[in-house]
């Protein structure tokens, strides 16, 4: 098992529980492990899909969503 320390989440994102985390937008990143190794799965508010990107760490998901929401 991978455990990554982050620095404090940004203050529009809460920690729901210990794999999951949403924004005031309603985005969320859930934390899933695949063979000891753990992925970031973020879904942005009112998309279809499932997820709708895949990040190595919390810092990336949180990166990756930021910058979805900056387009």
């Amino acid at each position: 098992m991978t455990i990554t320390f982050v620095a404090p989440l940004p203050p529009n994102w809460r920690h729901i529980h210990a794999d999951w985390w949403q924004d005031d937008q309603g985005n969320v990143i859930h934390r899933i492990e695949i063979d000891d190794d753990a992925l970031y799965h973020c879904h942005f508010a009112g998309s279809p899909l499932p997820w709708d990107a895949e990040a190595t760490s919390l810092d990336e998901a949180l990166t990756i969503t930021t910058g979805a929401l900056a387009h």
